[in-house]
């Protein structure tokens, strides 16, 4: 991927006809190594508990 990818959401359970899906987590870094760029591997951080739980509590606020 290029430039201007980052950010862009990963989803679980995807279900095109309804848009719907678990976020779990978004482009974030590719990896340089030994000085090949592969632009098919993009890295991201996952969002497990603690992100579940801070969401709820946005929703909840």
């Amino acid at each position: 991927m290029t430039g201007g990818s980052s950010g862009g959401p990963w989803f679980l359970s995807f279900n095109e006809g309804t848009g719907s899906g678990v976020q779990n987590s978004v482009n974030s870094f590719r990896y340089v190594f030994l000085g090949l760029l592969d632009p098919g591997w993009m890295f991201g951080p996952y969002f497990g508990a603690d992100a579940q739980n801070l969401y709820n509590t946005a929703q909840a606020a």
